[in-house]
């Protein structure tokens, strides 16, 4: 690590001009939450893996920021050279780097690697004392990594019409409708998830994300996929020009942007597809010549290659449509859900029965401290990645299982604390009977992507655990229960399933809901459940997606978090005051709660209700997915609780 600092800093000096600081962000080309091993640039440098950060090195400092759920974490992970700092407690990074670093300095940074966005707010605050964003012609971090992994070159997948659910033309025409309302005669389109969705294609260039690396250039007339060509199978040569989409290298994107800007950008006489004509060919003239970008996924690289009075700076369209489920991708993330509970039931009877034979545990549904069994020596141990482990092998046994949807979070005790924690095999923690068990976990599978998490406890819950559980169970209720006025925001609602905590003086580091892709990402906007102000930008609408998962963490003692998936739909309700609609959710995902860590006194009579109501439905949609010892054990787990 101080190797790599001190090359970074022979590079950052002799860098015309000399920089006095050099930014590195967690980000790719595409603004991806996760990236792929080439990319893990912020994680070369600093050690901490977590998926959101930014790294700072400045001449005699290195400093690294991160939200509430990597504080745990990265403190583990950094060495004594890096300082961490708390973002929403210390002083966000760019007001740091205008308030500490000196009057004119450079603040070199990858375009790449950033997005318009955040690259104009960093040039606001670095006004003040004349300092300057300077992007870096070539990325530092890769020149100074010796072994980084070389490029991906996975083949890009054709996502059938019979999981997709739309055609290309039908969102190509959607989108150009969009395009001419807003007076753009095209769309620079950079984000992973929405090339994919555009196009109907998918690929595994990033771990957990079914995405190849592209990107998408859209005018009236014409619609380019920039991606390495050799990930191009003859199978799918043919598609893309069946659906008149014209291929471009990777690379090309550049100055294709430049040609773009100046009304240059045709296809060539090669790129004609079989009727003679390129896609959308006789599509509406523009009546203006905007580009428009995505401010907040476009990378800056990109933007500074077209004239800034004549860019669109909006939200990319294809982010609200494709957080619209249409209706086969609706019901394929219904089935899908019903498989993956079923999973995640066969993997807690599993391991219900695995606590009692190794640890002497009193298991899922009794009270006792456990018997001590692991202290034997010859005895086999769990841990958290080989329970994992269990769980995947689960899963890879359902139709159409395509991998996990994000790194299982399987923690015990005080890792449950540790909000997005990742078990290494080599260090992670064995299981234990008298400690709470938190389970984060989900799959892509070709008809849907799933996120659940449970909470569980094998031997004698404390009367606090079952408070803090019960606390989190309620809010969790609380939300998935709700009616709202068509326009509500996640911002509005965030409070629901926080006051039953609050009521302790207790809460939580996170955000309460986030959409969920159609095989795609786990983490998909634009909306969000969530006390951060970004969740007002859109409102929940029917078909949409959401997470409802609260949690409550004891730093070094444990963590508690329970989340399925709702989708948004019409709530029917008596009255429509002042005209308008209002909606509910539905729950999508199947598995029990533990009922022994719930204070049933706790709970109101309608949540028991609830409770029952929502056990019954387990019981009954997951039975047609377990042998009879799993069905035995799931009618045991939601039995109906008396208050």
């Amino acid at each position: 690590m101080a190797d790599t600092l001190a090359a970074l800093r022979t590079l950052m000096s002799s860098h015309s001009p000399p920089l006095h600081a050099l930014l590195v962000p967690s980000e790719d080309y595409h603004q991806s939450e996760y990236v792929s091993a080439r990319d893990k640039r912020r994680d070369f440098v600093s050690g901490f893996t977590g998926s959101a950060g930014i790294a700072l090195v400045t001449m005699n400092g290195a400093f690294l920021w991160t939200d509430g759920r990597y504080f745990l974490q990265a403190a583990q992970q950094l060495s004594e050279q890096w300082k961490l700092m708390r973002m929403g407690e210390d002083p966000a990074v760019d007001i740091w780097m205008a308030d500490n670093l000196p009057k004119d300095a450079a603040i070199g940074v990858d375009p790449w690697c950033i997005s318009v966005d955040t690259a104009q707010k960093w040039e606001r605050a670095f006004a003040k004392k004349q300092q300057k964003l300077v992007p870096t012609p070539r990325n530092l971090v890769d020149e100074v990594w010796k072994n980084q992994p070389p490029a991906e070159t996975n083949p890009l997948i054709v996502h059938p019409l019979e999981f997709a659910g739309r055609s290309v033309a039908d969102k190509l025409k959607d989108l150009r409708e969009k395009l001419v309302q807003e007076k753009a005669r095209a769309m620079i389109i950079t984000a992973l998830d929405e090339v994919a969705w555009l196009y109907n294609v998918r690929g595994t260039d990033v771990s957990y994300s079914p995405v190849v690396h592209a990107f998408a250039i859209v005018t009236l007339n014409s619609a380019f996929l920039y991606v390495d060509r050799r990930k191009l199978s003859s199978e799918a040569n043919s598609y893309v020009k069946e659906n008149g989409i014209l291929v471009r290298e990777y690379g090309e994107v550049s100055s294709d942007a430049v040609l773009l800007a100046s009304d240059q950008l045709a296809p060539s006489s090669a790129d004609k597809t079989p009727t003679g004509k390129a896609a959308g060919d006789g599509a509406a003239e523009f009546v203006n010549d905007l580009i428009w970008v995505d401010p907040g996924a476009c990378c800056f690289a990109l933007y500074l290659k077209l004239n800034a009075d004549k860019v669109l700076l909006q939200q990319s369209p294809l982010a609200l449509a494709k957080a619209l489920k249409n209706p086969v991708e609706m019901e394929g993330l219904k089935k899908a859900h019903i498989r993956d509970g079923a999973a995640v039931v066969q993997y807690l009877a599993w391991l219900d029965g695995q606590m009692q034979e190794i640890y002497g545990a009193s298991g899922y549904f009794a009270e006792a401290e456990s018997l001590g069994k692991n202290k034997l020596k010859d005895t086999k141990r769990l841990t958290e990645v080989s329970a994992s482990d269990k769980l995947e092998e689960f899963r890879a046994s359902k139709e159409h299982f395509r991998g996990l949807s994000f790194p299982t979070i399987s923690s015990v005790g005080s890792n449950g604390a540790i909000i997005h924690y990742s078990p290494e095999a080599e260090t992670c923690a064995e299981l234990d009977p008298d400690q709470m068990y938190l389970c984060d976990s989900g799959a892509q599978y070709l008809d849907g992507t799933t996120d659940i998490t449970r909470t569980v406890h094998f031997g004698k819950p404390t009367p606090h655990e079952k408070t803090c559980y019960t606390a989190v169970l309620k809010g969790h209720i609380s939300l998935g229960n709700a009616r709202f006025p068509n326009g509500t925001n996640g911002y509005a609602l965030d409070i629901l399933a926080r006051t039953p905590l609050w009521k302790y003086g207790l809460d939580y580091r996170h955000g309460t809901g986030h959409g969920i892709g159609s095989y795609l990402n786990v983490h998909e906007g634009p909306h969000q459940i969530s006390f951060r102000p970004s969740a007002q930008n859109v409102p929940l609408q029917v078909s949409m997606t959401v997470t409802d998962e609260p949690g409550y963490y004891e730093d070094g003692k444990f963590g508690i978090r329970l989340e399925n998936v709702l989708i948004v739909k019409d709530g029917n309700t008596k009255f429509n005051f002042g005209g308008k609609s209002y909606l509910t959710f539905e729950h999508i995902t199947w598995a029990p709660y533990q009922k022994k860590l719930i204070d049933l006194s706790l709970l109101v009579p309608e949540e028991i209700q609830w409770l029952n109501d929502y056990h019954s439905k387990c019981s009954e949609i997951l039975a047609p997915y377990l042998n009879q010892s799993e069905m035995e054990w799931l009618k045991k787990a939601t039995a109906p609780v008396a208050a």
